[in-house]
This record gives C-alpha cells, structure tokens and sequence, in this order.
C-alpha cells in the first residue's frame, strides 16, 4: 500500500482551514443527535456550518459520503489504510494531531471502536473527537487510548457539561471563567500554535458564538 491507495480506501482526508492539520469527515445529515438539533432554535447546530454554503455543493456531499462509505463497506481495510496514514503522511506526522469529524459525528460503537483501535496503534498522533452522541459516551466500555480526546459538546448555548464528561467543549456568548476560551476569533479564525482541544488536560474549551 503507498499513500495515494491508503487515502482512496479511507475516501480521501479533510483539510479544515482553521486546524493545523488533516480531519476525516462525514455528512453532518448523517448526525444522529445533531441533525435533531439542527431543527431546534437557539442549539448550538441549528443554522449548522455543515449544513450549508460550501458542504451543499455536489462535489463536497459526493466527498462526505464516499468516506462513510469506505468505513461502513470494509471496517478492517479502514483501519490498516488509517493506520498508514498516520504513519506515513509527513505532515500528521509533523503536528502530532488529527481530528475526526468537522462535520459529521460518530455513528455508533462500531465507529468510536475503530477509531480507538486507530489511535492505540498510533500512539505519536493525538486524536480528537468532538460530538454530541451522549448516551454512547456515557454508556461505552471501552478502554480509550491515551491518545484519543472525546470532547463532548453541550448542545445549548452558555450552559456548561463541566462534571458530567471528561472532556467538554461549550458555545458562550460572553468569556467564561475557569474555562480555556478558544483563541482562534483573535488570530485570523486559525488554531495556531493551540492544541487545547486535544489537551487531556484541559476540561472545557469554550468557543465563541457567532
């Protein structure tokens, strides 16, 4: 397998602009808890990024389900393909992280088993998984990689989940105290050098709204 085999059988990585490195991403229609959200006024996915603008466009939603495809058609060829990545694409090697899902969410056990299995054989990236599947985070058994941050976020705008997961991530219309607020609106909507989101040893990361 070279690179261009293993990007084919995962359906093709994401580039997010803001983050500092490569994603894997699936249509946010498929959200089981989110596209519920998306329909209620004043939740943090109603009017969703994913939903609209450039995500609508053929070329982007073809992109979006091809990678669904290839994880639901052969979870094992998933996997390895994942796995070579992480271990062969110079520049997730270079930042050390990868997230999972800027648009999409998990779809069950099945899908946070695999990407567990994806981050305890590459123990140099860490990983991030924001979503909003609470039941599974709460219900799960599995034992998660060190490398592996499940942030759970808080569907309602400035309302915390600080105690009720390990890691949390929260919409708020004013600075929140003893909370990491997100840097990326005072420094041209990018990550920069922050890796909070990441961090096991950050709680809560608290975005902006806008």
């Amino acid at each position: 397998m070279n690179l261009k085999q293993a990007e084919q059988k995962v359906g093709g990585l994401s580039r997010p602009s803001k983050m500092p490195s490569y994603g894997w991403s699936i249509s946010a229609k498929r959200c089981n808890t989110g596209s519920k959200l998306a329909k209620v006024k004043g939740s943090v996915c109603y009017n969703c990024y994913a939903l609209k603008g450039r995500y609508m466009f053929n070329t982007t939603q073809n992109a979006l389900d091809r990678r669904f495809n290839s994880w639901s058609d052969d979870r094992e060829s998933f996997i390895k393909a994942m796995v070579f990545i992480m271990h062969n694409k110079q520049h997730i090697i270079d930042t050390g992280v990868f997230r999972w899902f800027d648009s999409g969410d998990l779809q069950g056990i099945e899908m946070l088993t695999d990407i567990n299995r994806i981050a305890k054989a590459t123990p140099h990236v860490k990983h991030w998984v924001p979503t909003k599947e609470y039941n599974l985070i709460k219900n799960h058994n599995l034992d998660i990689a060190y490398n592996l941050t499940i942030r759970v976020s808080n569907p309602t705008r400035n309302k915390s989940f600080k105690g009720s997961y390990n890691y949390v991530s929260a919409v708020y219309d004013t600075k929140v105290k003893d909370s990491y607020m997100c840097p990326a609106p005072k420094q041209n909507n990018e990550c920069g050098t922050c890796r909070a989101c990441w961090d096991k040893s950050v709680e809560e990361v608290v975005y902006k709204a806008h």
